[in-house]
């Protein structure tokens, strides 16, 4: 296992960890029946390539909104939104570079009640990764459709309010005069969101 995958897991360790001392100290509420579900969140991004890596660095902040609604028991359809901007250096040339990323995504859940509060929740679907970067003069620009799988672990502090884990990872490329262009990538990261 590489160093990334550890710091990886490390980290979900420690939110996993931060999660459950939260629900002791903390009694939250009830999981109530709503259909729909906003959330909005702060992720760490990490890219697939390492040429982005190299250039932009190891990580990425990402903020995301998502939206859920439940359509049959436990399963849910869902979209969501997320975007990096973010300033990098070509070392071997000196020179600077942008990036702007915008993430699109929507697919199916299912939701699994671990206990009154806790709720685990897996999902499966397409991404579609859109950027634009500016580098020697020049923009390029580029898109990819691939998928996104992620798990997410909400605990509700109150009948409409709860608190969410998250970590997913997409796939998709595109092609360029240069080659294949990778732009999916893991994500880790927290955020807050309400039923209603």
């Amino acid at each position: 296992m590489n160093q990334s995958k550890q710091i990886i897991f490390k980290v979900l360790f420690i939110m996993v960890l931060l999660l459950s001392a939260l629900s002791v100290a903390c009694p939250g509420a009830e999981i109530p029946t709503h259909k729909f579900m906003v959330s909005a969140g702060a992720n760490l991004f990490r890219s697939s390539s390492a040429y982005y890596r190299q250039i932009y660095g190891q990580s990425a902040f990402m903020p995301e909104i998502k939206i859920s609604c439940l359509v049959y028991h436990n399963f849910s359809v869902w979209g969501g939104f997320g975007l990096i901007s973010k300033q990098g250096l070509i070392e071997e040339v000196d020179e600077t570079a942008k990036i702007n990323q915008t993430f699109l995504s929507f697919g199916v859940g299912v939701a699994h009640k671990l206990s009154a509060q806790l709720r685990l929740h897996g999902e499966l679907g397409l991404a579609y990764i859109s950027f634009k970067e500016e580098a020697f003069g020049g923009t390029l620009k580029g898109s990819g459709l691939g998928w996104k799988i992620g798990v997410n672990l909400d605990y509700f502090i109150g009948k409409k309010m709860f608190l969410t884990l998250a970590t997913a990872y997409s796939q998709t490329s595109d092609e360029a005069q240069t080659g294949k262009i990778e732009l999916g990538g893991a994500q880790i990261g927290a955020g807050v969101g309400i039923v209603f």
